[in-house]
């Protein structure tokens, strides 16, 4: 089975989820997802940044790390000005 990993930055920084349970209660992790057979990494990527924060976005494939079977993705959040 895949995983997909995806990193969420802006320019003042790296955004990730404090874990609040118990064994890694308090430790920081970006958002995952395993990737079911016959789907696209790229759209389990966008399923699970708009689940998870409610962001439509637009990530960049980044590269595959092949001893952990996982897509690593980079997804810039950066605020939008309105005119």
């Amino acid at each position: 089975m895949k995983y997909i990993l995806n990193v969420l930055y802006n320019d003042k920084g790296v955004y990730g989820s404090e874990r609040y349970k118990n064994p890694m209660k308090g430790l920081i992790q970006v958002p995952y997802r395993k990737v079911k057979p016959r789907k696209i990494s790229y759209q389990v990527v966008y399923r699970e940044i708009r689940e998870e924060t409610g962001l439509y976005t637009i990530s960049v494939y980044l590269t595959t790390d092949k001893g952990f079977n996982c897509d690593l993705y980079t997804t810039n959040i950066e605020e939008r000005k309105f005119q």
